[in-house]
């Protein structure tokens, strides 16, 4: 496969632009445009001089780049704190934002795995019928729920849905 040749960030000029254009696409986080700075051999003091002047005319804000991965998680109905955790890890927002935005949502997170495990409780009932197949049925449910990201609470609770729809 071709591999473009990374051309190096000398001025800062040159680096605030590079910013510009990923900032055009997405938001990014000021740990992920840092990190693309790096990349192109940008210096670390010129870094910073033009990370400080993109926060101060406002194109990053790593509160702003987590509230939008927060609206992106509830778009997607069926995933769990674990996921949105992972999705702030991967855009590298900052840990005080990334935990204030957890918090949130951990409510939310009991309400989900309920809605989700309604949607499939009909199809693997006919799976695992009657009581000597409960208890790989609600393993098979748990499963599904662990690979969504909801957490072990959010399971149990959602657990005890298994005995209603039968």
């Amino acid at each position: 496969m071709w591999s473009k040749t990374v051309h190096p960030l000398v001025t800062e000029a040159e680096a605030y632009n590079f910013c510009l254009d990923r900032l055009a696409l997405r938001d990014h986080s000021s740990l992920e445009l840092r990190q693309k700075l790096a990349e192109r051999q940008c210096p670390e003091a010129m870094q910073a001089q033009v990370l400080a002047k993109l926060r101060q005319r406002h194109f990053v804000d790593d509160t702003r780049c987590a509230e939008h991965v927060l609206e992106a998680w509830r778009r997607k109905k069926f995933y769990g704190r674990q996921y949105l955790r992972l999705m702030l890890q991967k855009r590298m927002i900052p840990q005080k934002e990334a935990s204030l935005v957890l918090e949130s949502v951990a409510t939310e997170e009991i309400e989900r795995a309920e809605a989700f495990a309604r949607s499939v409780l009909a199809k693997l009932h006919r799976k695992y019928p009657g009581a000597e197949q409960q208890r790989k049925g609600k393993a098979a449910l748990a499963r599904m729920l662990a690979s969504r990201g909801f957490g072990s609470g959010a399971i149990a609770g959602t657990l005890s849905l298994w005995n209603e729809n039968e």
